[in-house]
């Protein structure tokens, strides 16, 4: 299992080794929702997602991407959820 963790490089060179592999991330539609506040109060917002994505007909098809927009000293304070979909 590993974690993908991204960042905005834009043309520099960074090399690869054993442990780190640059990749593109997939463009997929996701339904997305922010967060404001500790990531400890996430979990009954991703549930509400979960609720929208099904009763709107879609399907979750891939893996739950977090982006984290504004960072405090104790963690994240501004949170975008995001579930890949499809029909």
């Amino acid at each position: 299992m590993g974690v993908h963790v991204c960042f905005e490089i834009g043309q520099q060179a960074v090399p690869a080794d054993d442990r780190v592999s640059i990749v593109e991330p997939a463009v997929v539609e996701v339904a997305a929702v922010m967060h404001h506040g500790p990531i400890d109060d996430v979990a009954a917002l991703y549930e509400a997602l979960i609720r929208w994505i099904d009763d709107s007909g879609y399907r979750i098809a891939g893996n739950t991407r977090e982006l984290y927009h504004e960072m405090g000293p104790d963690g994240p304070r501004v949170t975008e959820l995001q579930m890949p979909i499809a029909r």
